[in-house]
């Protein structure tokens, strides 16, 4: 193995050309990560499995790494320290750390939150507006996945930090999850196994995963017993070299004695130390090292992007599709009502009986006759006039209601059937909080208010029209606006006539019919909006995919300049 020297090699001076590359990399990853976020793959179309999980992953890795990271170039490098069950992480953490930081677990899987060791001086890089932000920062020992512990110790150098994962092989879903997260946050990973667990194929997974991301990364032997040295040396090397591990950044660890404190004798792990202490301590080896996992995390969210691109136009498409489907279901429906507003059907039953029982007559009289018969009507004693006209109102509002909600229940049934006949129809129906294959709750109470508000309109209007002339009043005023919204809906509006008060009527007629048509239409619309609120919660745009693709060109081009000026200008 090379000896790693210890000197400190003075940092280099920042220039104004490198802080003005690190800006121009931040601000294009930052535009790459809004785009990411335009480009949900809600559906669970066939070609998005593996394409949605690489997104997740890639935007995890965006928000908890490269972001803070290129928002604080200075920042400490962050040195995870991962592996599979029972290697020695925390012992091996603590041995480094020169003190207790970490319990090691007797029972499997360990269910704690990470622990971060970092220099005092160095604390304020780790806020939570810093790297991992999503996590909860404690100072104590926690069960909380959603924490990580701080813990500032002089014994670790200022510019390192070290963090103590979670087993990425864990049978808790939880404790696996949370280490894939640690690993993608770090800048440089110490992968930890042991002489009993090395040739096992989950940790190797890991490994390639990490170096395919172009990562930094170190491997750690642990717990090597004595007489299998010879043995095993050369063959983890061996294993590595085939996977593109340097020998400089590969360790062995002897089994040996752990203290009280939970640490090896210092001497076990004192090649381990000095390195992390020459890396800590060499400025441009450290932004070496930061730089190569920073390339490699956006190379990787460039490549993603290509692919998400692609899988956003699918699924544009296949969100199209599904809203096309509502439109039609419900447009059916909305002629089917217009049809119906004017066939005379709705004169029936209960809204016929009121309607004979004010007028004494079972048809609705021609417009020229409507204003006479409403003046006979003020022949009857007012409370008898104000009852009938009360129960002619609640039979037309409850018949324009009924109306409405029976097309409702149809497009409904008609949309949910025929987006469930799709392969990816059900996600937006399972998707919505509402039942989509119903109407919407409360449709009956909100067309009774808005034919109610159409009612009121008209009544004032009536009044103010014809009320000097025919000295309609009060509820003279309502059995006339009802009669011209029964005429609206009964019969088609015909010609206006030529003398004042038949061109006034028709032009009352007129707005009746359109304000009952738009009232009972736009409750229909409402229904139908239901279909577009799932699509608006995904946040998928339509330009989405060209927007990405524009965002990792710019990002690449940024990440040639970041990469060309190198640690020369750092």
């Amino acid at each position: 193995m090379a000896v790693v020297s210890t000197e400190t090699v003075p940092a280099p001076a920042v220039t104004g050309r490198a802080r003005a590359v690190d800006r121009e990399l931040s601000l294009a990853v930052a535009r790459l990560r809004t785009a990411f976020g335009a480009a949900p793959l809600p559906l669970p179309l066939r070609e998005s499995g593996s394409v949605s999980t690489e997104r997740s992953q890639v935007v995890d890795q965006m928000d908890d790494y490269l972001l803070p990271r290129l928002e604080g170039p200075g920042a400490p490098a962050l040195v995870v320290v991962g592996g599979p069950t029972g290697v020695g992480k925390s012992t091996l953490v603590n041995s480094l750390a020169g003190r207790r930081v970490t319990t090691p677990g007797l029972l499997r899987p360990t269910t704690r939150s990470p622990v971060l060791v970092h220099h005092p001086d160095d604390r304020d890089w780790f806020g939570p507006d810093r790297i991992l932000p999503t996590l909860d920062r404690v100072d104590h020992a926690t069960s909380d996945h959603g924490a990580i512990q701080l813990v500032g110790t002089p014994s670790v150098p200022r510019g390192l930090a070290i963090l103590d994962a979670p087993d990425f092989d864990s049978i808790d879903d939880a404790n696996r999850e949370l280490a894939t997260k640690l690993l993608a946050a770090a800048d440089l990973w110490l992968f930890v196994t042991s002489s009993a667990r090395y040739a096992d194929e989950v940790p190797w997974q890991q490994l390639s995963i990490a170096l395919a991301r172009d990562a930094a990364t170190a491997v750690v032997m642990n717990r090597i017993p004595v007489d299998d040295r010879a043995t095993v040396t050369p063959h983890l090397s061996r294993m590595l070299t085939e996977r593109g591990i340097r020998d400089q950044h590969v360790f062995f660890v002897e089994h040996g004695p752990v203290d009280e404190s939970g640490r090896l004798p210092a001497p076990y792990v004192a090649d381990i130390r000095d390195w992390l202490h020459s890396l800590a301590a060499d400025v441009r080896a450290r932004s070496a090292a930061v730089q190569q996992t920073v390339g490699g995390a956006v190379r990787r969210a460039v490549v993603a992007a290509a692919s998400v691109a692609d899988a956003a136009v699918l699924q544009v498409e296949a969100v199209s599709e599904l809203l096309t489907i509502a439109d039609r279901s419900y447009g059916v429906e909305v002629d089917l009502l217009r049809g119906a507003l004017g066939d005379g059907s709705l004169l029936r039953g209960e809204l016929r009986a009121q309607w004979a029982e004010l007028f004494h007559r079972y048809d609705v009289p021609p417009l020229a006759e409507t204003v006479g018969a409403v003046h006979d009507l003020r022949a009857r004693s007012a409370d008898e006039l104000q009852t009938r006209v009360d129960r002619l109102v609640l039979a037309l509002d409850l018949t324009l209601e009924t109306l409405v909600v029976d097309h409702a229940e149809r497009a409904a049934a008609h949309a949910s059937a025929d987006l469930r006949a799709t392969s990816h129809g059900s996600a937006l129906l399972d998707w919505s909080a509402d039942d989509l294959s119903r109407p919407g709750r409360g449709l009956g109470t909100r067309t009774r208010k808005s034919i109610a508000a159409v009612r009121r309109r008209l009544v004032a209007r009536v009044a103010e029209q014809l009320g000097g002339d025919g000295g309609l009043r009060d509820q003279s005023s309502r059995a006339l606006a009802v009669t011209l919204v029964l005429h609206a809906i009964t019969a088609p509006v015909g010609e206006a006539p030529e003398d004042p008060t038949g061109a006034a009527l028709h032009g009352l007629l007129v707005q009746a019919r359109d304000d009952v048509v738009r009232a009972t239409t736009s409750m229909l619309a409402a229904e139908r909006d239901r279909y577009l609120r799932p699509v608006l919660d995904w946040n998928l745009a339509p330009d989405a995919p060209d927007r990405l693709r524009a965002a990792a060109r710019d990002a690449a081009r940024a990440l040639l300049h970041y990469e060309a000026d190198g640690s020369r200008s750092r």
